[in-house]
């Protein structure tokens, strides 16, 4: 067998390793397994670390990289952030990111209940669309207009994160019962809008201004931590 025979066995047999180790695309070049066309089974597990505060149930949306964000820090909060942070509510959110409305959307929806301190909930995925982002936020009951957040988390790997609170900045912080919906408070769609800042920033924390014992009620950050637990269907 002559060299030049040898040498064009062994490219043919070459180009067959690597059109079985790959996919050819729309564009005739080959891409690995494990791309986004693959699903993926996510499970996303929040727990509030704080001793005094409850959240509220979790507003969450899978998406792609086209998607607004949620929040920006630095930038007013927009009214369906707005208010989720001061009451909790997240049906504007829920009109916001429709699926049926932005090709970016998978998917968007609330989970669990309220999240009392040490609890958790656990909001599962199936991702085959290559929409591999994840957005949330969710408020802290006992503030004017604090929430926990994220932007675009990547969920196509396990992963822990730990979050904060951030201000939506669409209230004052006065921690007047007047304007808090939760307890020792109650007080719900009402807004003390005098002094706010007007742009979405980390909270400050429970100073004991109002009605909210900062012993009870104040925590440092992180107040949440999420879990990613991602894997390949087989």
């Amino acid at each position: 067998m002559s060299r030049k025979t040898i040498l064009i066995g062994l490219a043919g047999l070459l180009a067959l390793v690597v059109l079985s180790a790959g996919i050819l695309n729309g564009a005739g070049m080959l891409s690995a397994a494990g791309n986004d066309t693959d699903e993926l089974i996510v499970e996303v597990t929040i727990t509030n670390l704080t001793r005094g505060q409850t959240m509220t149930t979790v507003f969450v949306s899978r998406h792609d990289r086209n998607a607004a964000p949620l929040y920006t820090l630095g930038e007013p909060a927009s009214d369906g952030l707005a208010a989720m942070a001061e009451d909790g509510s997240a049906s504007g959110l829920l009109e916001v990111w429709d699926p049926d409305t932005s090709s970016s959307i998978a998917e968007a929806r609330t989970a669990g209940g309220l999240l009392r301190p040490g609890q958790s909930v656990t909001i599962t995925f199936n991702v085959s669309d290559g929409k591999q982002l994840l957005s949330l936020a969710s408020m802290l009951v006992s503030t004017n207009d604090g929430f926990i957040g994220a932007n675009s988390l990547d969920l196509s790997s396990s992963k822990v994160v730990y979050l904060n609170v951030y201000d939506a900045g669409s209230e004052g912080n006065s921690e007047s019962c007047d304007f808090v919906p939760g307890p020792p408070c109650g007080s719900h769609n009402a807004r003390d809008t005098d002094s706010a800042e007007g742009f979405v920033h980390v909270h400050a924390g429970i100073h004991g201004d109002g009605g909210l014992d900062p012993a009870q009620h104040d925590w440092r950050n992180p107040a949440a931590r999420l879990e990613i637990k991602s894997w390949k269907r087989v």
